[in-house]
């Protein structure tokens, strides 16, 4: 157990030291996020926090063995586009490509366990979680903060199943790494290859999960559900109003709650920690109860959210 929280220490503490670093560098290659319509900060800020999440889980992911082989340069490659999306800004399809490339990657790397079954589901799920986890990137502290919630989840879940699941200690520090330079006050933001990376690596607990059965699966798919649950609620939004399903707006579920009830994005998202946090024990009740049952609660589930957005005016 001390070697576990020990490892998740450094990594925190890596991740410390390489976002701090990253912030200057961010300035000189003018890597900024500047105000605008649809931003809620009032000042320029630097949004290549991201490299330093990644830096973190590439020195003691590789260390421990957690990221290896092709699961290694799936992340090199999403890592990348990323960074070159936060300063050149990539086309759509270029972005989607080197998505589904680093899927592939990702797949190949759990071939062993699930044959081509984790092709499949690399190339789903690398760009579907990046996408996700990218869209709900708009408040300080939401991305990152959700995604620990959910790891944190997941290291319970996964423990002991497999090398890989270590991933789940070293991700978790590099997020709390990056969380002290982005909440409450941002001094800098993940930008896309903080997005991406990070979705990238939910993916890969996702397969992780997979290889131990699908009851193990839709519990894990339970916790990383908030990036999901609130990406298909704003493409339904857009299809409802008739605007392209990928332009940005400011009526994502946590906008509208933050706009309705709390006008205070710092505790708004505190509340959306809250809901992964109940996310992270509706899945670890379905791990236990069965594929069946569990399918039902996550029905359930999935209905009470959607039922929530459409009351916030997310739908």
């Amino acid at each position: 157990m001390l070697n576990e929280l020990l490892l998740a220490l450094l990594a925190t503490l890596t991740a410390i030291v390489f976002v701090g670093l990253s912030i200057p560098i961010a300035r000189r290659l003018g890597i900024v996020d500047r105000p605008g319509a649809i931003k809620i900060h009032a000042l320029p800020t630097p949004r290549f926090g991201g490299v330093g999440i990644v830096a973190s889980v590439l020195v003691w992911g590789y260390y421990t063995q957690a990221v290896s082989g092709w699961a290694l340069l799936g992340l090199l490659i999403i890592a990348l586009t990323g960074a070159l999306d936060d300063r050149f800004g990539l086309s759509p399809r270029l972005r989607l490509l080197a998505e589904l490339v680093a899927g592939l990657g990702l797949g190949l790397h759990f071939w062993e366990p699930l044959g081509g079954l984790g092709v499949v589901l690399g190339v789903v799920l690398v760009p579907l979680m990046s996408n996700a986890v990218n869209l709900i990137d708009g408040m300080n502290g939401l991305a990152a903060g959700n995604a620990l919630i959910s790891v944190a989840g997941m290291a319970v879940l996964l423990w002991q199943g497999s090398t890989e699941a270590g991933l789940t200690l070293v991700l978790a520090g590099s997020l709390l790494g990056f969380l002290l330079w982005n909440y409450p006050r941002a001094k800098t933001f993940m930008g896309d290859c903080g997005s991406l990376s990070i979705g990238y690596l939910l993916a890969m607990l996702l397969l992780v999960a997979a290889g131990q059965g699908w009851a193990t699966f839709l519990a894990a798919l339970v916790m990383v559900g908030f990036p999901l649950y609130d990406t298909a609620a704003g493409i339904i939004r857009r299809w409802r109003r008739g605007k392209p399903i990928f332009d940005g707006d400011r009526d994502h579920t946590y906008d509208r709650l933050d706009q309705l009830y709390l006008q205070d994005p710092a505790k708004t998202v505190v509340v959306v920690w809250l809901v992964s946090g109940v996310l992270v024990l509706v899945g670890l009740v379905v791990s236990q109860v069965g594929i069946g049952t569990g399918l039902l609660l996550s029905v359930l589930l999935a209905g009470i959210l959607f039922w929530g957005a459409y009351r916030l005016g997310s739908l």
